[in-house]
């Protein structure tokens, strides 16, 4: 193989580009410049790429870099073009041409309606690696950033739970949106991924650990929260025994906070009951009166609490940040825009998931009952601050159907901003298990918050505040 000489290489490279209309032209000076860069010091006998069945060129990887960046421009402005020309690269069979098959793949537009297609026929046929990586990350480049939906219903297929020869392809495909910092949706790529981690299969555990490693690195303190949950709430025995297994590649802190739930349990031994030195088997068996049991009180699941901060405020507000203090891992997002854009931004939160308890404060308050009413099967109680249950601006908003999800409404005698009257008219129409808890505070609510039980007013118990 000659040195790389750039300038040479993008002469190369802009001339094969000149090509990209002309697919069989464009394949026969390809394999030239492939040829051209051959590393004959690493080319074996069968010239095959090491755990793959592909023929390869052992081409330096600048040189499909520079072919990349020289062909950007005419797959993204010519489609079909690029299409057809992707379709000859992965007929050619070699590794290189397969890895540019990909990239073309990667630079057309989601909307394109073969592009799926080829996307999940040419994964299923293919065994090497690299390529497959490829598929899962290159290639869904444009979705993955400009129809996140669409993405995501797409990795909702390859991890179903029916699937699980294609949950590999779901976690690859999941790791550059995790990365990538301007990705904000990260709860709901956690709902996605809770169960995979659950059923833990030992074949899926290089994958897990690419996963793990990424959701760390993107939020810790979620993470942690999630893979704790998981641990110790989970009946597969194989969760423990495969995160073990990984846990040596996690990262120092989470290997120390996972520690104690990672450590193998001792067997229980169960002692058999000692017989009776005589038993009357003419006797009647007496009856045993078992003690009532006093009801388990259930424990809240931290992770499906949710706050919904009011117009003004955000996710680092003095409320959101005493709510996270006392139920730790609840979530608590940051809302922008308008309300119709804010209402779209919790329903991609809340997903498919349901027992949530929701609470919201001032116009959270009315994301919350808009929410509610119109999925009241997802949510497990509703909690409302001083709700913005106005007229005006809100009164299209508010025209909704009863629900009877248990409600409490904590309202302050001394609101300036929404006057309690109006808003308790608009609750008591619309929720039919609904308590309200008057207190001599104003719209913040400050004093209130302090002398609260949020614990009974959260869980099943009633309050036990003065109720008007």
């Amino acid at each position: 193989m000659p040195a790389i000489d750039l300038s040479r290489l993008r002469k190369q490279a802009t001339r094969l580009a000149d090509f990209f209309f002309l697919p069989d032209e464009f394949m026969k000076h390809l394999r030239e410049m492939l040829e051209f860069y051959v590393n004959y010091t690493l080319r074996t006998v069968e010239n095959v790429a090491p755990g793959s069945n592909l023929k390869t060129y052992r081409t330096p990887p600048a040189v499909l870099t520079q072919i990349q960046n020289e062909l950007r421009t005419k797959a993204e402005t010519n489609p079909h073009f690029a299409l057809d020309l992707a379709d000859l690269l992965w007929d050619e069979g070699a590794l290189e041409t397969r890895l540019l098959a990909a990239y073309l793949l990667g630079r057309i537009p989601p909307q394109e309606e073969r592009l799926l297609p080829r996307i999940t026929a040419w994964t299923q046929q293919i065994r090497d690696p690299e390529v497959r990586v490829a598929l899962l990350t290159t290639s869904l480049t444009r979705m993955r950033k400009e129809t996140p939906n669409q993405f995501l219903a797409l990795v909702r297929e390859y991890l179903h739970p029916e699937r699980t020869r294609t949950w590999s392809n779901g976690v690859q495909a999941l790791i550059p949106m995790i990365a990538d910092s301007d990705f904000e949706n990260l709860p709901a790529i956690f709902d996605l991924v809770e169960p995979i981690i659950e059923a833990a299969p030992s074949t899926l555990q290089y994958d897990l650990t690419d996963l793990i490693v990424t959701l760390y690195r993107a939020s810790a303190s979620e993470t942690i929260f999630m893979l704790k949950h998981i641990l110790s709430t989970t009946e597969n025995q194989m969760t423990a025994v495969t995160m073990r297994r990984i846990s040596p590649d996690f990262p120092p802190p989470l290997q120390k906070e996972l520690r104690d739930l990672l450590r193998p349990q001792p067997l229980a031994l169960i002692k058999p009951p000692e017989p009776e030195d005589f038993i009357d088997e003419s006797a009647l068996p007496e009856e045993k009166v078992k003690p009532a049991r006093k009801p388990r009180k259930k424990k809240m699941d931290n992770s499906r609490i949710i706050y919904l901060h009011g117009s003004d405020s955000n996710s680092q507000s003095g409320k959101a940040r005493q709510f996270a203090e006392k139920f730790p891992g609840m979530v608590t997002p940051d809302f922008t825009g308008e309300f119709d854009e804010r209402m779209a931004q919790l329903k991609k939160i809340i997903g498919r998931k349901k027992n949530w308890t929701i609470i919201g404060s001032s116009l959270g308050g009315l994301m919350g009952t808009v929410f509610t009413c119109k999925k009241p099967t997802h949510v497990r109680k509703l909690i409302l601050l001083a709700p913005a249950l106005l007229k005006d601006p809100f009164g299209s908003y508010l025209d909704l159907e009863p629900v009877s999800v248990p409600t409490t409404v904590i309202h302050g005698t001394a609101d300036d901003v929404v006057p309690l009257d109006e808003a308790r008219e608009y609750a008591e129409k619309l929720f039919t298990d609904l308590k309200y808890i008057v207190v001599d505070d104003g719209h913040r609510l400050q004093e209130a918050f302090k002398e609260l039980d949020w614990e009974e007013i959260l869980g099943d118990d009633e309050p036990e505040s003065k109720v008007s």
